[in-house]
């Protein structure tokens, strides 16, 4: 028996991304590149810099402002609620088998907070999709 209810209509939902500054602050992703700009305008003083690229050297790529470089997957779940941690590893299996893979130059970090839900990915069958 429940005292309340709650009614979400998915059409209004809006993707949008936290952090890593101010990870309670929501940013709707359509607003995420202008935001961007706007900050290397005003915060950082490097409006000038943001269309310059940067070769690495010993690679074929070159990065710049804005490039994500670090993709981490993180949770401090404990063993009664790793359902995060399997939405993630379902999401990398469906994107695996789209053939969308990390560009060379991200560097991609794993850690799902507790020794069993690692387990649960094993033996689901998801840790390999989240590797790749």
């Amino acid at each position: 028996v429940f005292t309340d209810s709650l009614q979400l209509d998915m059409g209004e939902v809006r993707p949008s991304l936290a952090g890593p500054k101010r990870p309670q602050d929501r940013v709707l992703l359509d607003a995420a590149k202008p935001g961007f700009a706007a900050s290397m305008e005003t915060e950082f003083k490097k409006a000038a810099d943001l269309a310059s690229r940067y070769a690495v050297e010993g690679t074929n790529f070159d990065l710049g402002h804005g490039d994500v470089v670090i993709a981490a997957i993180t949770s401090c779940t404990n063993t009664s609620n790793p359902s995060v941690m399997i939405g993630a590893g379902l999401l990398a299996r469906n994107a695996v088998a789209k053939g969308l893979r990390s560009k060379p130059w991200v560097k991609t970090s794993l850690a799902p907070g507790s020794q069993v839900v690692g387990e649960y990915l094993e033996k689901s069958g998801l840790q390999e999709p989240l590797d790749a």
